[in-house]
């Protein structure tokens, strides 16, 4: 009896693949946006491995979130960060200043004291010593497909593409401090101090110094970083809660309105299966049966869309997607719970259909 269920589904065909079409959409919403979360917070776990400072250090109205972006103002002068490397039991400091240009975050450093905080160097080419040159890496080199000597828009100026580092760390660009605050108009100015502490035994004696010094600076220590991103996870919780609630609602109401329709029908061919002897369990098992086919083709189409997607936005975007096995177990689980409710309704209608009725349906 599956031989009908299948020429049920081909009889059809524009509508079934219309139907496939809505799960696999649904599908492939839900594993892509899980996908790009665990992308950016692996992406952020990544970049902490890279950053060798102990203490992050920034001004009053600063504040911390992903990616160690203190302030998009730079308001902290770079004196202060001369004043921090006369405490006792720092190492060395390296002023930062971040700033947003568009969509896309630079940070202005000096190489030197840079690489003295941090684990990134140079790969290939070298550093940024002055005016209009970049240093990138890898993910923004392959998503804008540049290499050493490239020519790139920055602050509305082109910049020389000089060399690229390794690991990631901060944000994608990295272009001279001094370049960063002459195109600003803030001489002397950061948004963002990293300190290397003597050794890991001294970090807390070190932060409480800091903050008896500037009790208004904000500062955390990189160890805790960990913690500042758990903090920020429940919203991207109820981000996904939503993704998978839209998801299942789109796929339901999809396999509801097909199914119903193909009830509709069929309502005479229902009844001659009913006056020939068809149970009511058998008839609704049919219609859940097709439901559950069409529902694992949209599944099956969502993983390739999903695939595919992953590597598209990474092609044009420098992010990161994490597909995770699970989440495609999960999304086989939701496609077809999401199939065999939407059906439910249409099935139990084809099953209480009386067959004199049905057989007299024009």
């Amino acid at each position: 009896m599956d031989n009908l269920i299948f020429s049920n589904i081909l009889h059809r065909r524009a509508r079934t693949i219309t139907t496939a079409a809505g799960v696999a959409l649904g599908v492939a919403l839900v594993i892509l946006a899980v996908g790009l979360m665990h992308g950016f917070l692996y992406t952020q776990g990544h970049r902490n491995a890279a950053v060798a400072a102990d203490i992050l250090f920034a001004s009053p109205a600063a504040s911390f979130g992903f990616g160690f972006s203190a302030s998009l103002s730079a308001t902290m002068p770079t004196e202060t960060a001369a004043r921090i490397s006369e405490i006792s039991g720092v190492r060395t400091v390296a002023p930062i200043y971040q700033y947003l240009d568009g969509g896309r975050m630079i940070d202005g450093i000096d190489y030197d004291s840079f690489t003295r905080v941090a684990a990134s160097r140079v790969i290939e080419g070298g550093p940024p010593t002055t005016g209009y040159q970049v240093m990138i890496d890898r993910m923004a080199q392959r998503a804008l497909s540049l290499k050493v000597g490239s020519q790139v828009t920055l602050l509305g100026r082109p910049f020389t593409v000089v060399g690229i580092y390794a690991p990631e760390s901060l944000y994608r660009f990295k272009i001279p401090i001094a370049t960063m605050q002459d195109l600003t108009s803030r001489p002397a100015a950061c948004s963002l101090i990293m300190i290397k502490v003597d050794s890991s035994e001294k970090v807390d004696e070190v932060f409480k110094r800091l903050a008896a010094q500037y009790p208004d600076n904000k500062m955390i220590r990189t160890a805790d970083l960990p913690a500042l991103f758990a903090t920020s996870t429940p919203a991207m919780q109820v981000f996904m809660g939503a993704v998978v609630a839209l998801s299942i609602a789109i796929s339901t109401m999809l396999i509801l309105l097909t199914m119903y329709s193909t009830v509709k029908e069929r309502t005479r061919q229902i009844g001659i299966l009913k006056a020939l002897g068809a149970s009511k369990g058998w008839i609704a098992a049919q219609i859940e049966k097709e439901a559950l086919a069409i529902s694992l083709f949209g599944v099956i189409l969502g993983f390739g869309i999903s695939v595919a997607g992953k590597y598209i936005i990474q092609g044009v975007a420098p992010t990161q997607v994490q597909l995770e096995i699970r989440w495609f177990i999960y999304a086989l689980g939701l496609g077809l719970f999401s199939g065999a409710v939407g059906a439910l309704y249409p099935a139990l209608r084809a099953a209480r259909s009386d067959p004199v009725m049905a057989l007299a349906y024009e």
